[in-house]
């Protein structure tokens, strides 16, 4: 096993789905982020925040190839490896933002690889890394979670089987269950900076943005164990495009590390997507 340098953030993470870490984007590469961030945002139409009522903004990171840097950003590298994740490697991402008095996002979890076994046990094979760029909290719609219900069934998963669907997404119905309030909920309030780290099998959503800001969080998806993983999942992993915009030499050298390769000598179909929990999930 990989030497682990933070045992207490690692049993958070693996016994209630996630865990935080302070202040690992320094001031310049915040600064960095945000100024990038709001340039794609701005130059989204009104059109695309109807659609994402609830979410606010889902804009690929792919759009920006500064985000590339982000990907690789060292800080955040080992972060995962004090967690004794020395080889994560990296799928996609996301500018999700919270417009000003925005309602709140729909309780969901992200995991699509529910059809094999290794959904139902311990080890995360697949993670978020949340930045956000501002001090976020109950009133400009902090992450909200369901500890533990990475690995137990919640009333939840029956009332939002599907996640991401256009209905929940452009808030269609707003007595859904989706919006509302858990009992077993917990608030995530984080500075400027600091870095979520989640199961991507964990229930979360987010309050509403009540503030007079938008609130931006970037969300980037990795897979700390790809080397472990069943092989219909690493050839699912692997079989993934990147735009021209990040085709260049240096960014190809600086995300190679990062990059799921699948090249077995007997190779394997690729798991079927599949997002909703089977009965194992108890």
């Amino acid at each position: 096993m990989s030497e682990r340098t933070d045992q207490k953030k690692y049993d958070q993470l693996i016994r209630d789905g996630f865990c935080t870490i302070d202040q690992v984007l320094g001031p310049d590469m915040l600064a960095r982020v945000r100024a990038s961030s709001d340039g794609l945002l701005d130059a989204k139409p009104d059109s695309h925040f109807a659609e994402q009522k609830s979410t606010g903004s889902m804009i690929s990171v792919y759009e920006d190839p500064f985000f590339s840097q982000l990907v690789a950003y060292g800080p955040a590298l080992d972060a995962l490896a004090a967690l004794g994740f020395h080889r994560p490697t990296w799928s996609s991402g996301f500018v999700i933002s919270k417009p000003p008095h925005s309602p709140p996002l729909f309780w969901h979890q992200d995991w699509w690889g529910w059809n094999d076994p290794c959904s139902y046990e311990a080890p995360p094979q697949q993670l978020f890394l949340m930045y956000y760029l501002v001090d976020t909290d109950v009133h400009n719609g902090c992450l909200r979670v369901i500890p533990g219900s990475h690995l137990r069934r919640h009333a939840l998963h029956d009332c939002v089987e599907e996640a991401h669907t256009d209905e929940l997404r452009s808030m269609a119905d707003p007595e859904h269950e989706a919006y509302a309030p858990a009992d077993d909920a917990m608030d995530v309030p984080v500075r400027a900076g600091d870095l979520v780290i989640g199961d991507s099998r964990l229930l979360h959503s987010a309050h509403a943005n009540q503030s007079d800001q938008r609130r931006t969080v970037i969300t980037l998806w990795y897979h700390p164990l790809f080397h472990e993983m069943p092989a219909p999942i690493r050839a699912r992993l692997a079989d993934h495009d990147r735009p021209e915009s990040w085709s260049d030499l240096e960014t190809r050298n600086l995300l190679k590390p990062l990059t799921a390769v699948y090249d077995e000598a007997a190779p394997v179909p690729s798991i079927a997507w599949n997002r909703t929990p089977g009965p194992d999930l108890n």
